[in-house]
């Protein structure tokens, strides 16, 4: 059985000890789930409103307001930062990513993201469940993007295991063609499953893996029990659609 950080709040400070429980019980992958969600998109999550750019996003950056608090916009949807899909372009901030740290104690990663007076410190504005969640997302919810993906953004699974997976998980919502919801509405043409998972794999997967914030999109992780190379199937398939 793997082991699970669990916490105590004691005079404000999170203790971090061995745990109980299986990685895969209910209460283990539901607080990953919420972790990773809240990696992708705290702020619709919480229903937090926040002034200005976050304080440690850099000012040479690119983007601007609330985007600028979100975990994704600067440790990527690939979890590596600077060093993967944001190494350039209208994302790059020069930060590191998540994946290096992943193997930190519960401790010492809770004091990244909640250390009182530091530029970093959300205790403002996420609770201890919320926080604890996130650790627990960086230890155990993260994964090897070169594992998943080629160099030129292709899915490394199989295709045809991913059809089947596919009509069995997502298209009751996403149609059998991927185009039943279209995520960009207010541009010309559609813009579903087919060309996120082709324009942004790395978002796609972990939406694939965790689900959307604020919407019935299930985590085939934690709701439905597939693994990862299930996951990296449905997208190399994915990949396929119009």
């Amino acid at each position: 059985m793997k082991r699970v950080a669990i916490c105590l709040l004691l005079g404000g400070l999170i203790v971090w000890g061995g745990g109980i429980g299986a990685v895969g019980s209910t209460e283990s992958m539901g607080s990953l789930k919420l972790g990773a969600q809240l990696y992708d998109n705290w702020l619709k999550m919480t229903g937090k409103t926040v002034e200005g750019n976050h304080p440690a996003y850099p000012a040479e950056a690119k983007k601007s307001g609330s985007s600028t608090w979100r975990c994704k916009e600067c440790h990527g949807w690939d979890y590596i930062g600077k060093d993967g899909r944001y190494a350039s372009g209208s994302h790059y901030t020069g930060i590191k990513g998540l994946y290096d740290v992943r193997t930190r104690s519960g401790q010492d990663l809770q004091q990244a993201i909640a250390a009182t007076g530091t530029l970093h410190d959300f205790t403002e504005y996420l609770t201890l469940e919320e926080i604890v969640s996130l650790v627990r997302f960086i230890n155990e919810g993260l994964i090897d993007i070169s594992v998943a993906l080629n160099a030129d953004g292709t899915a490394r699974g199989d295709a045809e295991a991913g059809k089947q997976l596919y009509a069995a998980n997502c298209a009751d919502c996403h149609g059998a063609d991927g185009n039943a919801i279209d995520f960009k509405g207010d541009k010309d043409g559609v813009q579903g499953v087919g060309y996120l998972a082709v324009d942004n794999p790395q978002e796609s997967l972990h939406k694939i893996r965790w689900g959307h914030p604020g919407s019935d999109m299930p985590s085939l992780i934690a709701d439905v029990g597939l693994d990862d190379a299930a996951a990296i199937n449905i997208l190399s398939y994915s990949q396929t659609l119009p």
